[in-house]
């Protein structure tokens, strides 16, 4: 019974986190709430929502949630391309619903396909925390669109 209220508070706790980093970033940025916010779905803790606001991802998933900082993201590539391809590093967390939380740090690729549509995809080194110290590779894909 104690782990269940573990992982309740725990889950709780990075929703509030996440809640409250996402609408500071929001209003910080311009006075349409969502101006410049990118919504949508992909596959990385599950299948879940996927948002990005300026730097800052978050997903939102069936197995978790997870929230990262992009640090570099670059054109790849010299050439001037019709369709855009970036790449990116970022450092992160994410809790898991069953109670595991942890540190990760994701490396991708974003291509712009459509007008304010965007694809990626990443693989994450994850070394989670709790019950002892695992390291772990997480992947996602996922598919956005800006507001």
């Amino acid at each position: 019974m104690k782990r269940i209220e573990s992982n309740y508070v725990k889950t709780m706790v990075l929703s509030a986190i996440c809640a409250c980093s996402l609408s500071s970033v929001a209003y910080a940025e311009g006075t349409n709430a969502l101006q410049g916010i990118k919504l949508g779905f992909g596959y990385d803790l599950g299948l879940g929502m996927t948002a990005q606001m300026g730097k800052y991802n978050g997903f939102l998933g069936n197995d978790g949630l997870a929230i990262d900082y992009t640090l570099i993201k670059e054109k790849l590539g010299k050439k001037p391309s019709a369709t855009p391809v970036h790449w990116y590093i970022g450092a992160g967390g994410y809790g898991k619903w069953n109670g595991g939380i942890g540190a990760r740090v994701p490396v991708g690729i974003e291509i712009s396909f459509a007008e304010r549509f965007d694809a990626y995809a990443q693989v994450a080194p994850e070394l989670q925390v709790t019950d002892g110290v695992r390291f772990g590779l997480g992947a996602g894909l996922g598919v956005r669109y800006q507001f």
